[in-house]
């Protein structure tokens, strides 16, 4: 209703359909992150294709311009947006920060984060024009070479004085070019949320204003060529079939998760998060020794990563290693100490060996993080039992068979120790 109550503003013939189409195409993209550059990309729209303002050469209101307030207003009527997107982007980021996937300045300082802005701003048009080498998750550099990013400052300045020396006589291009890098402020690293340097989902909205300024940039080249029509429809047949090959290519590694995660560790370098995916994926295969050793890969790369520490933990369970399997439970602990897993799979290792107390200790500590794990209600009960501490033992078991009524196991426990 207020992407339509805007519209309604529209005055010039033939605007409102295109507007209406384009708006909706955008909500319908948006991801969420991308949603705090509303209110921008609707003033950029207002400039071009809309001109509801317009500036002279000398700075000041041109004679068809609207009057200054008019501009205000633009502004203005824009604050309801303003308003609904600063209260997400506030809840968004608190809860990201709770999860403790806002990555702190100690582990990623500021100055690695401009660089990697940067240069991942240049990257993402160069996988929009030879889209190779994608990834699923392209891991955070640290620091870059001072060529890369150099280099990538001066191109993006260029583009930047050109397009705004140009503003007038070739708008869609300022706007299109202001589009792309306004879109991707908010998921470009300056606060840094999860592992990743980029992302190739992060450009579905920036990329419009590239797009832009290829649709209009392409006839604008081509206006005097005598054979503009025929050309652009054999540049245009020669495009889609290039971008069906690789997008042919690009499904082949989506088949599933190892053929993804392979994929990713071909094109990218010390992707640990990668590795102890791939781990687990093969892990699930039981194809155990291959998992060990992405696990091991992915701890040689980072050695506090406790996601692996834990995920080689239970592979060595598995092979009956136990002393191994607690000393790298141990070492996620060490690392995380609300790491509920951890805590669950080393109370299981410690059971296996006989460790009663360290086993009751940690799922204590397991149910502390999450008080319905079901499952540590009952293994804990189980302990217990061993420990002949039947009555805590019951409650446990009771606890299990509440929050999830279908438990056989907590059931048969239950109705072993109550039998008369």
């Amino acid at each position: 209703l207020t992407m339509w109550s805007y519209i309604r503003y529209v005055e010039r013939p033939g605007v409102k359909r295109y507007l209406l189409i384009l708006l909706f195409f955008i909500l319908g993209l948006m991801v969420k992150p991308m949603l705090v550059t509303l209110p921008f990309v609707l003033l950029l729209m207002d400039y071009w294709p809309l001109g509801r303002f317009q500036f002279s050469r000398s700075g000041g209101a041109g004679p068809d311009s609207q009057p200054p307030s008019f501009s205000l207003f633009l502004v203005w009527e824009k604050i309801p947006f303003i308003v609904l997107t600063a209260a997400s982007s506030v809840i968004t980021f608190l809860v990201q920060r709770s999860g403790g996937a806002v990555g702190s300045l100690e582990i990623f300082p500021i100055h690695y984060r401009i660089m990697n802005a940067l240069v991942s701003y240049v990257s993402y048009i160069g996988k929009m024009i030879w889209p190779f080498n994608l990834a699923l998750l392209y891991p955070y550099p640290g620091k870059l070479p001072w060529w890369h990013v150099s280099g990538a400052f001066l191109l993006l300045l260029s583009i930047s004085l050109l397009s705004i020396r140009n503003v007038r006589r070739f708008p869609w291009f300022a706007v299109g070019w202001l589009w792309y890098l306004g879109t991707l402020v908010p998921v470009i690293g300056l606060v840094q949320i999860g592992p990743q340097a980029m992302a190739d989902r992060y450009t579905y909205v920036p990329l419009i204003g590239l797009f832009i300024m290829i649709a209009w940039g392409i006839p604008e080249i081509f206006k005097k060529w005598r054979y503009k029509k025929e050309g652009l429809v054999t540049i245009t047949v020669v495009l889609l079939l290039m971008l069906t090959v690789i997008s042919w290519s690009q499904v082949r590694y989506w088949r599933n998760s190892v053929t993804l995660f392979k994929h990713t560790l071909d094109v990218t370098e010390d992707n640990y998060v990668i590795h102890n995916n791939l781990g687990f994926a093969l892990a699930e295969m039981n194809r155990t020794p291959e998992a060990i050793w992405h696990y091991s890969e992915a701890l040689r790369i980072n050695p506090r990563y406790e996601k692996a520490h834990n995920n080689i933990g239970t592979a060595f369970i598995l092979q009956g290693q136990l002393e191994r399997a607690v000393e790298h439970f141990s070492n996620a602990l060490r690392l995380d100490p609300d790491f509920r897993n951890a805590h669950y799979n080393l109370a299981l290792a410690l059971e296996a060996q006989g460790k009663y107390e360290g086993a009751i200790y940690h799922y204590t500590q397991a149910l502390r993080i999450d008080p319905d794990y079901a499952r540590a209600h009952n293994n804990l009960g189980v302990v217990l039992i061993h420990e002949g501490r039947l009555d805590e033992a019951a409650i446990h078991f009771q606890e299990a068979l509440r929050i999830r009524p279908d438990y056989t196991g907590a059931r048969y426990n239950l109705q072993k120790i109550l039998k008369p």
